[in-house]
């Protein structure tokens, strides 16, 4: 008997900036390549709106709802249709608003539980100092940056498949998971 094919899934991945961009991309075609081709999810990288300089489906930055949601607005109105799937850090100011905006439109978002600097840290067996240690988020992200340059010796958007392998080669993959909850959920 002939296995049923099932159809294909697809999803316009949207990252908060170029780190969030290469974790994406190592996770999904490097530590779990094989879940990730066995699946009938498949991701595109192919938002490009020049007006608010989103390329390659990264969106430079986030810093609030109001910033957010215009581009998210046009995002929707470019791509009217298509699922959407964010990879955010969860300390940009207003990320609870953010994301109802999100689920709102039955799009999928992914937060890196703090930043992505503060999760790599942590992974990598360092003990970052958590959000409440700060007057503001602003000090927090600053230091999360400071802390992954002294650290790992560059920034973290310079990290390339090497570089994470040296960290997620050291956790388990269910830690892994466990962190990117959202984006393994899509699997099944």
């Amino acid at each position: 008997m002939n296995k049923k094919k099932s159809f294909k899934v697809y999803y316009l991945l949207i990252s908060e900036g170029t780190t969030e961009f290469n974790l994406f991309g190592y996770l999904t075609t490097k530590k779990f390549k094989e879940d990730f081709m066995k699946s009938n999810i498949q991701f595109s990288i192919k938002v490009e709106i020049v007006e608010i300089s989103v390329s390659q489906g990264k969106l430079g930055g986030v810093s609030d709802v109001k910033g957010f949601k215009s581009k998210y607005n046009l995002i929707k109105e470019r791509y009217e249709g298509q699922k959407r799937f964010f990879l955010l850090d969860k300390d940009i100011d207003d990320s609870s608003a953010i994301e109802a905006l999100i689920k709102q439109s039955d799009d999928i978002v992914q937060f890196i539980e703090h930043n992505s600097e503060y999760l790599l840290l942590k992974l990598s067996g360092q003990n970052p100092k958590n959000p409440s240690n700060f007057s503001n988020l602003v000090k927090f992200r600053n230091y999360c940056k400071s802390e992954f340059e002294k650290h790992f010796g560059k920034r973290a958007s310079d990290f390339k498949d090497t570089d994470f392998d040296s960290i997620f080669n050291n956790v388990t993959d269910r830690e892994i998971k466990d962190s990117f909850i959202e984006l393994f959920s899509t699997l099944t």
